[in-house]
């Protein structure tokens, strides 16, 4: 019984594929010639115990380069071949293929003598995956690497790959003949699975015929059956009379189904069986979906190579006892191409095989009955105890035909049976009578039957006899059927018979025999019994007889010791039957031993086996180091193996396996013989699980591959100082050693330097090449490990990587800074403008050109006319802003201009930047301007006595500090309110104006709209701050001179005299002149 540790290893395995490094890729191991890569082919033949497969010499494979899924086509030529020793294994050298798809094909050319290659199998499920001929001859190696050994096949699992195969590649062997006379040592083995529970009653009838066609023949049937497990139901009986046909069809109706379709167990428990048969016949609705001993493996709905393979490993078993296999597929499951029939049993159809329907069932297995039997007499010997009783078979008895053409002519009763079968030649006639008599022996006397010395009988009819003396009879034997017939005869001396049955107590369970299993087997040994079966009585001994009763141990586990009881030994034999009972203790150690192994094609260092801790999870789990000594377990039960991580070294797993914790990848198990050794690998451990059989020592090994580290190679660059460069400019290379092993080399971000498969314990030296000029390297290339920031030692930039590493390397360039360009210079000059009377000086500011931070150059900063803003040293292309600090207050920036020393042009100042070209001189001015203090304005004003108009003259004030004089006629703007400087004196004066005019007096000024004189000295007012003056200037017209006087020429006076008139004239023109003077004087006041 199967016991589940957890619901975790109970898991049902799923479909799909786990990926794997090429198609059947194998896992390698270091081989001895680094030019070639060497290819092993392990080749099985028999079954040898319920997990374990033997080894076949004999078969010869071609190996042929190719790519995966083009086979070689027929007649090439093989580039090497082998044939296998008797380890089953062969091997070749051959050069290493390690391109996309490419491989070699292994294909077998031939089986040894005595066996057939297997072309193909079915695979699927007849649904979803329709069933179909998949071929099996040939598998195809995937990449293999120099240096290297592959085993193959290798081991493929996945509930859903039809090529899902085992470790061992299977031929089939030849099928045995039958015996050439009727009266056969058959075993029955009836497919039981679910899906034939709805034609079990058809099945159970067709094989009853079966029964009922060899009753009366010297033959002997057991039963077995399979589901998911296999059940040996009945040792052999014999069906010679109907007591014996009763107790075979008797265990045939008590068959029931369910389960899945196990065809290894089914056919290794008769191969395990301690009897060999003529002929196995095989029964099945469908293709096998299990294999192996509880707990089974296989999904349990598909049919896999591996399935197959399995049951044909137990067919050649059977085979190899001399025993024919007869395959009959019944209904659809397997009513398409027959191949997997033809490889448990024959390429033969209707011989080897049979493909039938079940309406057609119960025919073909009456054919196989009478196949041999047809045209035959079968004579069985009875004989009535004393006293009366059921007629028993009888041994010993010498029964014989006078006719001719009867094979043989005489023939002793089977001991076993109690038969004898007669061939008759027919001479090509549907029948021909032959005369049968037996020889008389003393103390038995011959009963008539209804006054005839024996009944015949034919398909349970009677068959017309007739007396031939006292003691023989005449039958007619038919060409359609088998004819049987009864002699009897009544003992004086009552006989003694034998039976022994058989139990075993196995770890204190107790199982009579057949149910122990097929791994505990003993053979019954009695005197004149050519292999007697536990539980029959035999009848031809004596009252008296001293026998003795013994047994041959045939099966028993490694770790089992077997204590028999009982009857063993000298029995002297009582009248009746004798009745003896033998016990076989089992005592049983159920153990389990874990190993690790590593396969390194790289070299030392590498860390030893112990440093992996491999446990057991399960009832009584452990965890131990690889070596300890294995462990006991509880038999059938799951254990998922497991093992902690070692850096750089990674479990493998079998290609479709599903590994569900805490299993940690696929184990493979092999079963400790008896001797010490280790059988096939394989049995179990693919999904990272094991279930042990009782008795046995199953070691299981984790292979452990070294994994080679991964190198990523990068190129940064800087572009500082304005390059175009990529990282792509360059080629990135890590060269190991000359000879060693394949160097990296490829341009940043190209997968030939992306995760670059590296070898571990090779010192691969860092270098680049085919760069830009322009640039360097800055520092050594800097390693860290992928995605941290844990650097790995480049010494004398030699990265040594160790097992499983991912690295990634980086390489980073700068540009070279360009030769420093020409020298600008600058000369920084201020300009000041007292517009108002200021006092400021050029040197009052401090005047700068600064460069932006981070530029490298120097400012420049000082007062004007000093050294360091003269001609100054500047950076060219670098931009300096220009600025100013300090200086007095009241004044202001109005103007800042650069010019070109050399040709006075302006230079651009941008936002008051100047950026100086190489080699170019510059002078950069700032002119300040005095504010107005408080508005200081000047009014020139003219007054005309007369009649010329006051716009006629230019009244004009010239300051004395050079600036610009004020100019203009009285009342325009140009000499109305016209700002001056405070404190500067401006010279008054007139110009232009009409003849006849002059100036009456010098200008005279005043605050505009008071009569305050503002003093004017020498025609120069010099206004205060805040003073609005306005000056007048006065015009009159010119005076006349007086006609000169000319004595004696005056005129007559006439009339009154005129000396009062001219004195009184005199006066009056007097008179006017001061009135005219204080009228100017009071309109110049006004």
């Amino acid at each position: 019984m199967r016991r589940w540790w957890c619901a975790a290893a109970a898991a049902t395995l799923v479909g799909g594929l786990l990926p794997l490094v090429g198609p059947q890729a194998a896992t390698p191991a270091r081989a001895a010639d680094a030019n070639n890569a060497t290819l092993v082919v392990n080749k099985g033949g028999d079954r040898v115990g319920e997990q374990t497969v033997g080894p076949l010499a004999g078969a010869t494979f071609d190996f042929y380069a190719g790519v995966s899924g083009t086979r070689p086509a027929p007649g090439a030529t093989p580039n090497a071949s082998c044939t296998t020793d008797a380890s089953g294994r062969c091997a070749v050298d051959l050069p290493g293929r390690t391109g996309t798809s490419q491989g070699y094909w292994i294909i077998e050319r031939s089986a040894p003598d005595g066996w057939r290659v297997v072309d193909s199998l079915v695979t699927g499920n007849g649904s979803s995956a329709p069933f179909q001929s998949t071929p099996y001859n040939g598998v195809f190696t995937g990449a293999v690497a120099n240096n290297q050994t592959y085993t193959f096949p290798v081991e493929t699992t996945g509930n859903t790959n039809r090529t899902a195969r085992g470790p061992v590649w299977a031929d089939e062997r030849d099928n045995p003949a039958l015996p050439g006379s009727c009266g056969l040592h058959v075993a029955l083995l009836i497919d039981v699975s679910g899906s034939i529970r709805p034609d079990l009653p058809v099945v159970k009838n067709a094989a009853n015929g079966f029964v009922d066609a060899l009753t009366g023949t010297p033959s002997e049937i057991a039963l077995y059956s399979f589901a998911t497990d296999a059940t040996a139901v009945l040792n052999p009986t014999p069906v010679s009379d109907q007591a014996g046909a009763n107790t075979v069809k008797d265990a045939i109706n008590g068959l029931t189904a369910g389960g899945t379709t196990n065809w290894d167990q089914g056919l290794w428990q008769i191969a395990a069986a301690p009897f060999d048969y003529d002929a196995v016949i095989i029964l099945t609705d469908g293709n096998p979906t299990v294999y192996g001993p509880p707990p089974v493996q296989g999904s349990g709905s598909y049919t896999r190579f591996v399935e197959v393979e399995n049951g044909i490993f137990s067919a050649n078993a059977v085979k190899a006892k001399g025993t024919r296999v007869v395959a009959v597929g019944v209904g659809a499951g397997v009513s398409g191409a027959p191949d997997n029939l033809i490889a448990i049993s024959g390429p033969v159809a209707n011989s080897d095989y049979y493909q039938t329907g079940y309406d057609q069932l119960a025919a073909v297995f009456r054919e196989l009955a009478l196949e041999n039997c047809r045209g035959t007499v079968s004579v069985v010997k009875k004989v009535i105890p004393p006293g009366g009783g059921d007629p028993q078979p009888a041994g010993g008895w010498t029964v014989s035909s006078s006719s001719a053409g009867v094979t043989p002519p005489s023939a002793v009763t089977d001991t076993s049976t109690g038969a004898v079968n007669l061939a008759v030649d027919l001479g090509g006639q549907p029948s021909r009578a032959v005369a049968i008599a037996e020889t008389p022996q003393a103390g038995f006397a011959l009963v008539p039957q209804d006054g005839l010395n024996a009944t015949c009988a034919a398909s349970g009819q009677p068959v017309l006899v007739t007396n031939n003396g006292d003691f023989g009879f005449n039958v007619n034997a038919l060409a359609n059927d088998a004819v049987t017939c009864v002699i009897l005869n009544q003992a004086e001396v009552a006989p003694a018979t034998v039976v022994v049955n058989k139990t075993w107590v196995i770890n204190g369970q107790t199982y009579p025999d057949p149910e122990q299993g097929t791994s505990f087997q003993a053979a019954l040994v009695l005197p004149g019994i050519d292999q007697p079966a536990w539980g029959v009585e035999y009848h031809d001994y004596e009252v008296g007889q001293s026998i003795v009763v013994d047994e041959n141990i045939t099966a028993l586990p490694p770790g089992c010791t077997n204590t028999a009881s009982g009857d063993l030994g000298e029995q002297t034999l009582a009248a009746g039957t004798n009745t003896f009972q033998i016990t076989n203790t089992a005592t049983c150690e159920t153990k389990l031993a874990l190993v690790k192994s590593v396969r390194n094609p790289y070299g030392v260092p590498e860390p030893p086996a112990s440093a992996w801790d491999l446990t057991a999870y399960g009832p009584n789990g452990f965890t131990v180091k690889s070596g300890d000594p294995a462990r006991p377990v509880v038999e059938d039960a799951v254990y998922a193996l497991g093992e902690n991580t070692v850096p750089g070294f990674t479990q493998t797993v079998v290609q479709g396996a599903v590994i569900v914790p805490p299993a940690t990848g696929s184990w493979s198990c092999a079963l400790r013989q008896r001797d010490g050794s280790v059988g096939n690998p394989g049995f179990d451990g693919t999904d990272g699980r094991v279930s042990v059989q009782i008795g046995q020592t199953a070691v299981c090994t984790a292979v452990n591959e070294a994994q080679p580290a991964q190198l990523t190679l990068v190129k940064e660059v800087r572009n500082t100082h304005g390059g175009t460069a990529k990282p792509t400019d360059w080629v990135l290379s890590a060269t190991p050693p000359a000879g060693s092993v394949t160097p990296v080399t490829g341009r940043s971000g190209q997968p030939a330097v992306t995760k670059a498969a590296v070898n571990p314990n090779v010192g691969y030296t860092l270098a680049e090449s085919d760069g830009p000029a322009g640039y360097e390297q800055v520092g050594a290339p800097t390693c860290v490990l992928t995605g941290t920031q844990t650097p790995v030692q480049t010494p004398d930039n030699v990265l040594t990587p160790t097992f499983g590493q991912d690295i990634t390397c980086t390489f980073v360039n700068a540009d070279v800074p360009p030769p420093p360009p020409a020298p600008g210079r600058v000369t920084l000059v201020k300009e000041v403008q007292n517009t108002y009377g200021g006092t400021a000086k050029p040197t009052d500011w401090v005047l700068s050109a600064t460069p932006p931070d981070g530029s490298g150059a120097d400012p420049v900063s000082g007062r004007s006319g000093e050294p360091v803003v003269t001609d100054a040293q500047v950076v060219a292309g670098v931009p300096y802003t220009l600025s100013e600090s300090g200086g007095p207050s009241g004044y202001e920036l109005t103007e800042l201009r650069c010019a070109f020393n050399d040709t006075g042009e302006p230079a651009p100042t941008p936002d008051n930047v100047l950026t100086p070209a190489a080699g170019r001189a510059y002078t950069c001015t700032w002119r300040n301007g005095q504010l107005d203090p408080g508005g200081t304005y000047l009014t020139l004003v003219k007054k005309v006595w007369g009649k010329a108009a006051p716009t006629e003259w230019t009244l004009s004030a010239t300051p004395q500090n050079a600036a610009t004089p004020i100019s203009g006629p009285s009342g325009s703007a140009e000499v109305t309110r016209v700002s001056v400087q405070a404190g500067v004196g401006y010279r008054l004066a007139e110009s232009g104006g009409p003849e006849g005019y002059q100036e009456a007096g010098a200008p005279e000024c005043v605050l505009t709209g008071t009569d305050t004189r503002v003093p004017v000295v020498d025609r120069v007012v010099t206004p205060a701050q805040g003073q609005d003056v306005t000056c007048t200037f006065v015009n009159r017209m010119a005076e006349k001179p007086f006609p000169p006087f000319h004595p004696g020429k005056h005129l007559p006076v006439t009339g009154m005299k005129l000396t009062g008139v001219i004195g009184g004239g005199a006066l009056a023109v007097t008179a006017g002149v001061v009135l005219t003077v204080l009228g100017w004087r009071r309109r110049r006041s006004v």
